[in-house]
């Protein structure tokens, strides 16, 4: 499919185009988008296409289960249960790093607490002198 879309780019690009040119008798002239599917449409593989896609699909004649009937084609639960597998499996994958981060929020909750414990203790001086002070008048 990619190699087509990329052959309908060059054929109706305006630099790309006379390259394709198979009538090397008459002189080149640039052929438009519009006058392609004009071309197309009129053609007999065109016709057969729009009068196939005109028609409404049947669901009753297809298999049950080639068309999806819920909006993912899965229930919730199924749906949060690959979800979870594969945050799982990426978990695994990353390992080091997950381990390594746990790690650095340790140290940034014993870090948090050294700091804590110092400036209530900064507090309990700063009070203490403050009390001392005022009992002296």
């Amino acid at each position: 499919m990619y190699k087509f879309i990329i052959m309908l780019i060059k054929v109706t690009s305006r630099k790309d185009q006379e390259q394709y040119w198979v009538h090397r008798d008459q002189p080149y002239r640039f052929v438009t988008t519009e006058e392609f599917v004009e071309a197309f449409q009129s053609f007999h593989v065109g016709r057969s296409l729009a009068d196939e896609l005109a028609t409404q699909f049947d669901k009753s004649k297809s298999h049950p289960a080639a068309l999806a009937t819920k909006m993912y084609g899965l229930g919730k639960w199924e749906l949060l249960k690959a979800c979870l597998s594969r945050e799982y499996l990426l978990m695994k994958r990353n390992s080091f790093v997950h381990i390594f981060q746990l790690c650095q929020v340790g140290l940034n909750f014993v870090t948090f607490d050294v700091n804590v414990s110092c400036i209530m203790d900064i507090i309990y001086v700063i009070i203490s002198i403050t009390n001392a002070s005022y009992n002296t008048f």
